[in-house]
């Protein structure tokens, strides 16, 4: 039996359909499901518990949040979540993601990861998409949303409310779902411990510039750390560029950015990029790894960056999201969910941290298995598939990972004893990569970790590479 549904006002903003909210004192003492934070994570969480009958409160404190340096690609297996629960309807600004084309500025060219089959995902603008996404939620019969009100745990079943002018509301639910990211009250302290800092990203918006390849996000390699540029809309391009911890200071300076990068950036993207430094002001957001758990206590979910957190180079954490919301709308209780995400998210996880330091790391081994992994991605069109539906959450096999790891493993270490020996032991440092994947408990934090290899070698200058050349005269790119 369904409850009635609070009373609603509509606010509205210049050229967007009214946004209905619900009022504090309009809010019931009762509802099936509670969802704190209403960025991508929580929408998707209220939408998926509506479709299958819940009742919902969706709580989001800071509306204005969204406006922040924050996830904006979508994989495939994202978009499907949202696509089967009417959230992308009438949203007209978002850009088709095909893949993504890597520039490893070796001289041989960049390499397009395509999604496999006719698989596509999106990229679209952090604020318009959040907007939108609360927008279509709040549309739900079963849903009230309620906006610049704080949700704090007061029980596993029961969370409360509280306003501007000391205005409370307690309201109990079957289950409490914490989706407001990773700085959410009373989690991010349980997990800090666990969390390693790695790096700042910088965030630069260009205008009418041009990319290579429509439609593919663009990883860019040889700099102080690897850049993501993507389109946002049909005019701009959204730069991600990775500032390592090791060399974070006075890298603030848009005059830094620009020596430290403008040599590896493809030649039709650097006048706009050029422009953009002078002209825009950068945004700024800290990367981390945090483990991922589902669980806080003995009743309350996860989901999202609440539930952990890592390097955005593969621009998985939206998807991971609307996954984490998937299971937990499907699963029969809180425990079989937190497994059965330790279980998914376990493999997308290793892959992105192996990923994003073989692209920074500078010892003989790290660039052994970088140049391997060029070289297989360009001869085996298999291995591209394969590392796309890892990197796409569309597979979460440990059979696929240990496959795609080994032959770049082997790569590595038949090429370095024809040329350099020595290299073969430093390659061994990575041997704990597939172990990490075989590892029987991955649902532990201890075991997670080792997703994340010696945390206290980031505090080595000379762990990540310093702006590196050209290989060739040439513009590799």
């Amino acid at each position: 039996m369904f409850w009635q549904r609070a009373s609603r006002c509509e606010y509205s903003c210049a050229g967007m359909r009214r946004l209905q909210t619900t009022e504090l004192g309009d809010i019931r003492s009762t509802y099936d499901t509670v969802v704190i934070g209403a960025g991508p994570a929580g929408c998707a969480t209220a939408a998926c518990f509506a479709a299958r009958g819940a009742s919902v409160l969706l709580i989001e404190s800071n509306p204005k949040a969204a406006r922040r340096f924050a996830g904006e690609w979508i994989h495939p297996e994202g978009a499907r979540v949202l696509n089967a629960h009417g959230l992308l309807e009438g949203l007209e600004s978002s850009v088709e993601g095909r893949g993504f084309a890597v520039f490893p500025n070796d001289g041989l060219g960049p390499i397009r990861l395509d999604y496999p089959g006719l698989a596509t995902g999106l990229a679209c603008e952090h604020e318009t998409l959040v907007t939108h996404l609360r927008r279509r939620v709040a549309e739900l019969s079963q849903v009230d949303y309620v906006e610049g009100v704080r949700g704090r745990l007061a029980a596993t079943d029961a969370v409360e409310l509280s306003a501007g002018g000391g205005k409370t509301h307690r309201v109990h639910s079957r289950r409490v779902v914490v989706a407001a990211g990773r700085s959410s009250r009373g989690i991010a302290e349980a997990t800090r411990e666990d969390q390693v800092s790695i790096s700042l990203m910088a965030g630069l918006v260009v205008t009418d510039a041009h990319l290579p390849f429509d439609g593919y996000g663009h990883v860019i390699v040889g700099g102080p750390g690897p850049v993501l540029a993507y389109r946002i809309d049909q005019r701009r391009i959204r730069l991600c560029i990775d500032v390592p911890n090791a060399i974070r200071r006075g890298a603030h300076a848009p005059e830094w950015i620009w020596k430290s990068f403008a040599e590896v950036l493809p030649a039709a993207l650097r006048p706009g990029v050029r422009e953009g430094l002078s002209s825009a002001s950068l945004s700024w957001a800290s990367n981390a790894f945090r483990p991922r758990r589902y669980q806080a206590g003995s009743g309350v979910a996860l989901v999202g960056d609440a539930a952990g957190v890592f390097h955005p180079l593969t621009a998985m954490g939206i998807t991971m999201s609307l996954l984490d919301a998937e299971a937990l709308a499907q699963a029969q209780s809180l425990p079989e969910y937190a497994s059965r995400r330790a279980s998914q998210s376990y493999i997308p996880e290793l892959l992105s941290n192996a990923i994003y330091q073989a692209f920074v790391r500078s010892d003989p081994g790290s660039e052994a298995i970088r140049d391997s992994i060029y070289r297989t991605w360009r001869s085996s069109s298999a291995h591209r598939s394969r590392t796309m539906n890892l990197l796409g959450a569309a597979s979460s096999s440990r059979g696929d990972f240990v496959r795609a790891f080994s032959r770049v493993a082997l790569r590595a270490g038949a090429g370095a004893l024809l040329s350099d020996p020595r290299t073969v032991v430093d390659l061994a440092n990575w041997l704990k990569w597939p172990w990490a994947s075989l590892h029987p408990q991955p649902a532990s934090v201890r075991s997670r970790s080792l997703s994340w290899a010696a945390p206290e070698s980031w505090d080595r200058s000379d762990f990540f590479r310093s702006r590196q050349p050209f290989k060739e005269k040439q513009d590799a790119n």
